[in-house]
């Protein structure tokens, strides 16, 4: 009886130990994106702010996109990204010839969140890659730890 009662403990405790384990190691993936997602957007870094002062149906356009992203990130702070990307891919879309910057870095956060790392790579890339982008600095580190085999 003793020495299943031992048997029994040693098990039990060998396998926390293993759930443990299992959880706390993340997905390459996850680690990145649990390192750099922050709900809070960085402003543009432009160098001329002024040409994005609109009137009329431009700013009301914006205004729109705006709080599309704004859900877009609420949802990915949830943990919700497969309903975040229209989002995202929304606001790139339509702010393509305004500030798009902020909304290239979620989505590229979003796919990297799914697990789709040839697009979360892609524009990470196009990000790093973008002159006086906000997130051009984190895009670049990401890049290449998604890209460098064995990297993490």
């Amino acid at each position: 009886m003793k020495e299943r009662v031992i048997i029994l403990t040693i098990f039990l405790i060998t396998g926390c130990c293993v759930i443990t384990t299992a959880q706390t190691r993340l997905s390459r993936e996850e680690n990145l994106f649990r390192t750099y997602f922050d709900s809070a957007p960085r402003p543009a870094m432009d160098s001329n702010p002024s040409r994005y002062h609109f009137a009329g149906a431009d700013l009301a356009k914006f205004k729109k996109d705006s709080v599309s992203l704004s859900r877009g990130i609420a949802l990915l702070k949830m943990g919700k990204p497969a309903a975040a990307l229209p989002h995202f891919q929304r606001s790139v879309e339509n702010m393509k010839n305004y500030v798009s910057n902020a909304s290239e870095w979620y989505l590229a956060l979003t796919f990297l969140k799914l697990k789709k790392t040839e697009q979360a790579a892609y524009l990470f890339h196009k990000v790093a890659e973008t002159e006086i982008h906000p997130y051009q600095n984190e895009a670049e580190v990401i890049y290449q730890r998604l890209t460098r085999p064995g990297k993490r």
